[in-house]
């Protein structure tokens, strides 16, 4: 059995929905957004900052101060996040969504699962589900895929949506919601 669900996904592919369904037919707690509130109270920042820089890679300093070890805030919140995983693990029973959770945990058994759709399925997501607008949905999505793609590369050293790395790569638009939580909920009960 699996006592850690790890989910990385892409922007418009119902990776949350499907996660938070998991979640409860398994009984098990769900941390996604939950971490970013989290690190809004251990840091004393307000959501939006938090939120803003959550899964972001920092910028590296060409030139650092000599014996400077100031990290950035982009650091600084990944740190947060770090602690408040490994918190969360110490109790089995979790499904962790993005934040490069799968690296986080890499001396636990994990399911590591990345959660893709074709760009068609996830650009309608993007409008009716996420209520973008229509001339920005597209952007939107081409943004959020580039910078979950670097933070994870960043912090992990693999491919993001690898299946030398993920144990499984699941298409929501062709599955459906339903059966992919079916699926994962199988597959955590071995």
């Amino acid at each position: 059995m699996y006592e850690y669900i790890t989910i990385e996904r892409k922007y418009g592919s119902g990776g949350h929905k499907i996660a938070e369904a998991l979640a409860k037919k398994l009984g098990y707690r769900l941390y996604d957004r939950g971490v970013v509130v989290e690190t809004c109270k251990r840091m004393g920042l307000s959501y939006d900052q938090v939120s803003g820089m959550d899964e972001q890679t920092p910028i590296k300093p060409i030139f650092k101060a000599p014996g400077s070890d100031h990290l950035s805030m982009e650091e600084q919140i990944y740190n947060t996040e770090v602690e408040i995983i490994r918190e969360a693990a110490n109790e089995p029973g979790c499904i962790f969504v993005g934040r490069c959770a799968s690296e986080i945990l890499k001396d636990k058994k994990c399911l590591k699962v990345f959660i893709t759709a074709d760009d068609d399925f996830r650009l309608n997501r993007s409008i009716n589900v996420e209520k973008n607008d229509k001339d920005k949905a597209e952007d939107v999505m081409k943004k959020f895929d580039k910078k979950r793609e670097k933070f994870f590369t960043t912090h992990s050293n693999e491919k993001w949506g690898s299946p030398e790395y993920f144990d499984l790569i699941i298409n929501s638009g062709h599955l459906g919601e339903d059966a992919c939580v079916a699926l994962l909920e199988a597959l955590a009960k071995q």
